[in-house]
């Protein structure tokens, strides 16, 4: 979704690509540095509510924050692993392997390890922007070969989910321009296919779709699972676009809200739970039956994390937005060029 947003914007150009990338990291960083800070916080003041619940939680869960960070390895997650690097496993740079292990660090080691994915946003929007340069540049034959040269390289990570969303909104006019039963039929039935891939505990056949496709791309999702949220993702976007009925329902004022405090809700929200929530739980459970507290304890986490997201909107999100924009001085700006895919 956001490589379709991306690419609108990034077709225009009256700004050099220097300054949509510094654009891009100011809008990402600032946001990321203020949870980073937010987790150090929380686990400062709250250092032991995953000790006191450590029987009822997962092994993945008991592996977070398993051992004291030290100052260089805090600043290292926040200055390069964060966004830049990426962590061992979802790094753009697992593709060279071993090299980059001194580098790449482990996900168990991050402050925030949600913000794995801001180091694929970070890139993909690069990609994003340099598809969108050369559809502007290219003869489009060109521009097609080039862009499947390039599926060939993400392969079945999830930049290739980038590529599809220049796609995407390059032939979005013949997708919204679509009528009737049959188109309106067909978005129902991606979103439930969509649906159902989203909710499916087994993997197969995507594991063997992952193994196979190492021998001809440079870039594979961790396992089956990933490749399986990707495909799921990309039915979702492309039966919303042939469904105008989901679009009016998703237009609605409380969603377009919930929309604007989706990336604080995921940036907030996990240092949330292993601090706050963990010792919530921990109370809870002293005087209630384990099914009743861990039920409170999601309805006031879930309480709380949209609270802080709403306030984290307004007050870091907002501003870093306008900051972002301060990145970009204005030049002459050429005819507009008719972006469908042709």
């Amino acid at each position: 979704m956001s490589a379709f947003v991306l690419t609108q914007s990034y077709l225009e150009t009256s700004y050099t690509a220097f300054e949509r990338i510094l654009q891009r990291a100011t809008r990402l960083l600032a946001p990321a540095i203020a949870s980073w800070l937010l987790a150090l916080t929380l686990l400062t003041i709250l250092p032991q509510s995953r000790a006191w619940i450590a029987p009822y939680v997962s092994p993945w869960a008991k592996q977070r924050y398993a051992g004291a960070m030290t100052v260089p390895a805090l600043a290292k997650d926040m200055a390069l692993n964060s966004m830049l690097l990426g962590y061992e496993g979802v790094s753009l740079f697992d593709f060279v392997d071993a090299k980059t292990h001194p580098i790449v660090a482990h996900l168990t080691d991050s402050l925030n390890p949600p913000l794995w994915s801001l180091h694929a946003e970070f890139w993909g929007s690069l990609l994003v922007l340099l598809m969108a340069r050369l559809y502007r540049i290219l003869p489009r034959p060109w521009f097609w070969t080039i862009f499947t040269a390039s599926l060939l390289v993400t392969g079945t990570s999830h930049y290739t989910l980038f590529l599809l969303g220049v796609a995407g909104y390059l032939g979005r006019h013949r997708m919204l321009a679509l009528r009737g039963t049959v188109p309106a039929l067909m978005g129902t039935t991606l979103i439930a296919a969509a649906v159902f891939l989203g909710t499916q505990a087994t993997s197969f056949p995507f594991d063997s779709l992952v193994v196979a496709a190492r021998s001809v791309s440079l870039l594979q999702a961790p396992g089956g699972k990933w490749l399986q949220n990707e495909v799921a993702a990309t039915l979702l976007m492309a039966g919303i676009l042939m469904q105008p009925r989901i679009r009016h329902i998703l237009a609605a004022p409380w969603l377009v809200w919930l929309g604007h405090c989706s990336f604080a809700l995921y940036l907030v929200h996990f240092p949330l739970l292993f601090t706050i929530g963990f010792a919530i739980f921990s109370v809870l459970l002293a005087c209630l039956s384990q099914g009743t507290a861990l039920f409170l304890t999601i309805v006031f986490g879930v309480g709380l994390s949209l609270a802080a997201a709403t306030l984290f909107e307004r007050w870091i999100d907002r501003p870093a937005i306008r900051l972002s924009r301060k990145a970009l001085r204005p030049k002459s700006s050429p005819a507009p060029l008719e972006t469908a895919a042709e």
